[in-house]
């Protein structure tokens, strides 16, 4: 094939230079007219003026790249095939390869490994191994300031209750609380839920009796104890007196470890100063 290109190519480079019968007689009629005429112009310039020659040297340079890319490409097929061909391992070694495959897998088949998890299971256990692990760095890294102490109106500390008695000599007990204060006395009625069962409108019954002269009434209640001595024996230790037309266990028995003495103090301030009757 290559010999029949380069036939063509000879052809076409004889026809470019072989001499055109009319342009030798035109050329020999011209000499006798003028043996000074000038001679025809074969440059760049002649060569665009005759589209013979034009097209043949266009042919030329598009078989000259035909064939020069044609040998690259087989210059470049030959060298990958060499290539490849002599990195392939032979055929004993990729038999042995196989084979040695074979037996793993034929190995594994035989003694399939235990499932500790199953795939259903995977999801689970990562997600409690992932909180095990951020629960350990926490607690390791993350420290939990102490609680602060609550401060007072005036800024002191307010006391932490440690427990109110609940029996032994109350007079005694009661003259050891300290001076109570009646306006704190009102927000401790609330906070404390007093609200919640105690009315202090007269005559006016919710779960527990109305405040309404209750400090008149404590006086009365038990012979031998004082308004002070009763109300603060009815907090800490409310069955110890139920009054006529109540049950016990409605009012909670509690108030003896959640108030401290001040808290106390105040609470019957409160009592002695909104509900005596006049």
């Amino acid at each position: 094939m290559f010999r029949r290109f380069s036939l063509a190519a000879l052809a076409v480079l004889c026809f470019i230079v072989a001499p055109n019968n009319s342009s030798a007689a035109s050329l020999t009629a011209s000499s006798t007219v003028s043996l000074t005429a000038p001679p025809a112009q074969v440059g760049l310039e002649g060569m665009l003026d005759n589209p013979t020659l034009l097209l043949a040297v266009t042919a030329g340079i598009v078989l000259a790249l035909v064939i020069g890319g044609g040998i690259v490409f087989a210059l470049i097929a030959a060298l990958g095939t060499r290539f490849f061909s002599s990195n392939v391992p032979a055929p004993d070694k990729l038999a042995a390869f196989n084979a040695q495959q074979n037996a793993a897998l034929d190995a594994e088949r035989s003694h399939p490994r235990k499932i500790v998890i199953s795939p259903t299971m995977e999801p689970f256990v990562i997600a409690i191994g992932g909180f095990a692990v951020v629960f350990l760095l926490a607690s390791a890294f993350v420290t939990v300031p102490p609680p602060k102490e609550a401060s007072g109106a005036e800024g002191s500390a307010t006391p932490v209750a440690a427990g109110l008695p609940t029996t032994g000599d109350f007079t005694k007990i009661v003259s050891e609380l300290p001076a109570g204060n009646a306006d704190k006395g009102v927000k401790l009625f609330t906070t404390q839920a007093c609200s919640g069962c105690h009315s202090v409108q007269k005559d006016q019954r919710l779960v527990g009796p109305s405040f309404y002269g209750l400090w008149s009434r404590a006086g009365t209640q038990v012979p031998g104890m004082g308004a002070k001595e009763y109300l603060y024996q009815s907090i800490v230790n409310p069955n110890a007196h139920v009054v006529e037309g109540y049950q016990s266990g409605l009012m909670p028995p509690t108030f003896s470890k959640t108030l401290s003495p001040q808290d106390m103090a105040d609470i019957l301030a409160y009592i002695e100063r909104d509900h005596n009757e006049k």
